[in-house]
């Protein structure tokens, strides 16, 4: 078993991980400030029994510091290096897409692909490539796919993650409305609503059309917490087939883990290192 921690834009998650089941499961909202961030990584961390601790994190380690963490306030911080020296255990870190592309990989949506990418929905878009069964990282900044540029130079997770439909609804009307009202809304039939996650879904499969004519990969999976969005399916699907013109195409498939992906594989970076 090994505790596992997900530090994300909107909420820091931790449990103790033993393959696929999580015990002592907690949830806490990532502050804004960088100090503020890391001191409640800490609080986390002293309420759990000592043992290796495992982290995924938005952006990625490189030269023992965090870089490209677009939406959380760590960019510069030798984490992995400050806990090892705090709670004297070992630490291993990597990219939060990463690991839950390693938690389907494993035990999930992916186990049967050779090839695929995972795409991770939520505040921004995260990306995992999995080649030949396993993860490709490039130099360590590989699968940043939420960054790359689309129309009117504006990079994909701006486009098509959760932020995104929030901020076209605002745009919309949709005054002060939270990501979760949004989605009753088109639950319930709202046609506005509906629209908002029909424009979202497009942009989505625009990118995910781009990434097949890159990589042309089995499947693509889509996790994270604002994949439960039934309503961007069938327009990222549409617009995935009519801009991605070889055959055959890859399967849009709905990841297994969802929110829980991040913590799931991050417990797998002990074993693989």
């Amino acid at each position: 078993m090994t505790l596992s921690l997900d530090i994300g834009g909107t909420n820091i998650r931790s449990a103790i991980v033993n393959k696929t089941k999580l015990a002592d499961y907690r949830k806490t909202p990532t502050p804004k400030k960088k100090q503020d961030i890391l001191k409640k990584i800490i609080e986390i961390i002293s309420q759990y029994k000592k043992q290796t601790i495992c982290i995924a994190v938005a952006g990625f380690e490189r030269n023992g510091v965090i870089q490209h963490s677009l939406n959380t306030d760590i960019n510069g911080v030798a984490l992995s290096s400050l806990l090892r020296k705090k709670f004297k255990v070992p630490v291993f870190i990597e990219n939060d897409a990463n690991c839950a592309g390693l938690a389907e990989l494993h035990y999930g949506a992916g186990k049967n692909l050779n090839n695929f990418v995972l795409l991770t929905l939520g505040t921004g878009i995260g990306g995992a490539v999995i080649i030949n069964k396993k993860l490709y990282r490039g130099n360590g900044g590989a699968g940043e796919i939420g960054s790359i540029y689309l129309k009117d130079k504006t990079i994909f997770e701006h486009l098509a993650s959760g932020d995104a439909s929030v901020a076209l609804a605002h745009k919309q009307g949709f005054k002060n409305i939270t990501s979760l009202e949004l989605e009753h809304l088109a639950n319930k039939g709202n046609k506005k609503a509906k629209e908002v996650y029909n424009k979202i879904g497009e942009n989505l499969g625009i990118g995910l059309a781009n990434i097949s004519y890159i990589l042309d990969p089995d499947a693509i999976l889509l996790g994270g917490g604002f994949s439960r969005v039934k309503h961007i399916y069938a327009p990222a699907q549409k617009a995935l087939n009519k801009f991605y013109n070889i055959t055959p195409k890859p399967k849009l498939l709905k990841a297994k883990f969802g929110d829980d992906a991040g913590l799931i594989g991050a417990a797998l970076l002990s074993k693989k290192q």
